[in-house]
C-alpha cells in the first residue's frame, strides 16, 4: 500500500515523463489505493502520529514524554519480556558459524543451539539466500506435525504457506476471495485497520457486525444474520 505521505504528493505534484505528460496522479492511480488509505486513518492515530513528531522535535509544551500506541498489539512497548528462545535460535541461524565456537555453551542454551544446528543442516543456502515460495520445507514439516498432533488430522506440508506475519497472510487470502464489489467480508467492529485496508484495495465490500459486549464481547449470530441482510438489501 502506499503511504499516506507518497499520496500527498501524488496530489500536489503531476510525475511527468520526458515527453512532458503525467503517468501517476491522483486520479489516475488505482481507486483502491485511495480507500485503502481512508481505511487505515482514523482520528485518533492520526493526533499521536502527530504528537510523536513534535516529541521527536523537542516540543516540551505537551504535559507528557512518550506516546505508546495501543491500536495494536504493542507488548514488548509496555516492558513484556521477549521470548528469549526465538531470538537464540535466530542469532545463531544467521551467524551460524557461532555453533562451532567453543564459549558458545557460556552465551546460549542447549536446546536453542540444537535448533539452530537443525536449520543449519536443512535451509539449503542459509536465511540469506532466496528459498521456496512457500517456505523452507523443514519448517513447513515442522507446522504439518504440530498440526497433527493438535488436530488429530494428518497435514500434508506442501498445503502449508509460511508468511512473515500474519498480515500477509490476510491480505493473500482476500486476494484469492474478492473478485469484485459484490463480494462482501464480514469482520468486527471495531475492526483492525488490515482487515478494511485488504478488502477495500481489492475492490470489494467490508460488512461489519458488531460483537456482544454484556456477553464478554460474544458473536451473536443474530448480528450476523442482521449485517448480511442490511448488506444485502442495500
Amino acid at each position: 500500500m502506499l503511504a499516506c505521505q507518497a499520496l500527498k504528493k501524488l496530489r500536489s505534484a503531476s510525475f511527468l515523463t520526458s515527453r512532458g505528460f503525467a503517468v501517476l496522479t491522483a486520479d489516475t492511480v488505482n481507486p483502491n489505493v485511495i480507500k485503502a488509505e481512508y481505511a487505515v486513518r482514523g482520528v485518533l492515530v492520526l493526533r499521536s502520529n502527530e504528537y510523536e513528531d513534535r516529541l521527536a522535535r523537542g516540543d516540551k509544551s505537551l504535559p507528557f514524554d512518550k506516546v505508546i500506541p495501543c491500536n495494536i498489539g504493542n507488548p514488548l512497548v509496555l516492558k513484556q519480556e521477549p521470548i528469549e528462545f526465538h531470538r537464540q535460535v535466530l542469532a545463531l541461524v544467521n551467524v551460524p558459524g557461532l555453533v562451532d565456537q567453543p564459549e558458545v555453551k557460556k552465551l546460549f542454551p542447549e536446546d536453542a543451539i540444537e535448533r539452530a544446528k537443525f536449520y543449519i543442516d536443512n535451509i539449503v543456502g542459509g536465511t540469506g539466500a532466496y528459498g521456496h515460495s512457500k517456505g523452507s520445507a523443514c519448517v513447513r514439516e515442522e507446522v504439518a506435525r504440530f498440526l497433527q498432533r493438535r488436530d488429530n488430522y494428518p497435514a500434508d506440508p506442501e498445503d502449508i504457506y509460511l508468511t512473515d506475519g500474519a498480515s500477509p497472510a490476510v491480505q493473500n487470502s482476500l486476494l484469492a476471495l474478492i473478485r469484485d464489489e459484490n463480494d462482501a467480508i464480514l469482520a468486527p467492529i471495531p475492526q483492525y485497520p488490515l482487515y478494511s485496508a485488504a478488502i477495500a484495495i481489492n475492490g470489494g465490500a467490508l460488512v461489519g457486525y458488531y460483537l456482544d459486549e454484556e456477553n464478554a464481547w460474544g458473536l451473536d449470530v443474530k448480528e450476523l444474520a442482521r449485517a448480511v441482510k442490511e448488506a444485502r438489501d442495500a
